[in-house]
């Protein structure tokens, strides 16, 4: 039996090799259009997603945490700095 691969969801386009490589390890949900999250949309990000990658411009405030889903298990920034 094959183990569930965790849902990764990311917020913003990330580099290509980078969601390549994300794609043959999760099942991982992209924002091809690469619009900012409203508050709604990562509020349902973080009730369905294991993992959630978001970036410095997603405002993620205790309010918006209360709202995460019992399979919630990392909150991963990409960015430099």
């Amino acid at each position: 039996m094959t183990a569930r691969k965790p849902l990764v969801i990311v917020t913003r386009k990330l580099p290509e090799p980078i969601e390549a490589r994300m794609g043959e390890l999760f099942d991982v949900r992209l924002n091809a259009d690469d619009h900012p999250f409203t508050q709604a949309e990562l509020a349902n990000a973080l009730r369905e997603a294991d993992v959630l990658v978001p970036t410095v411009t997603d405002r993620i405030d205790a309010r918006l945490l209360s709202q995460a889903g019992e399979n919630l298990r990392l909150i991963a920034q990409f960015g430099t700095g």
